[in-house]
């Protein structure tokens, strides 16, 4: 049986999943630096070997607090339209294997134009997990100001 993998991350109390496919790496070691003015969403910027990363706040996406104050605070750092972007989370959990028919589409009734990122629904031993898109978390206009600013500090 076919299997995919997904990084399970934490936003609060929730864990969430992102395909692996997507992620080019975990961080947990990093300093941001804020951009005034920046798009809804980016908290700042952050440099991983000589790459400047815009970095968004799946925290503020989601309607929570975006500053995070825990130690085992993480960046996703991701291929987001052939560009890095990293996403903040509350901490990385783990990084599982998941069978296809483990894996389901979001329901209908839970789909909206706000939820689109949230795709599928994984069933991970007794959790219940939302697997995000990376491509489609940000809104269209937040996308162009983020390439953008990632063109402005190459």
């Amino acid at each position: 049986m076919e299997e995919q993998k997904y990084v399970v991350f934490q936003l609060g109390d929730q864990k969430y999943g992102m395909s692996l496919a997507h992620v080019n790496g975990i961080e947990q070691d990093y300093h941001i630096i804020p951009v005034p003015n920046a798009p809804e969403g980016i908290v700042g910027l952050v440099n991983m070997r000589g790459v400047v990363i815009p970095v968004y706040s799946l925290r503020e996406r989601f309607g929570m607090n975006p500053r995070i104050d825990n130690p085992g605070k993480s960046l996703l750092v991701t291929n987001y339209y052939g560009k890095f972007l990293a996403y903040e989370v509350d901490c990385v959990e783990e990084i599982e294997e998941v069978s296809k028919d483990r894996i389901n589409e979001m329901p209908s009734v839970a789909s909206n134009e706000d939820t689109a990122f949230m795709e599928q629904v994984l069933h991970i031993g007794n959790d219940i997990i939302i697997a995000i898109n990376v491509d489609k978390v940000l809104s269209e206009d937040t996308r162009e100001m983020v390439d953008q600013l990632i063109e402005e500090n190459k």
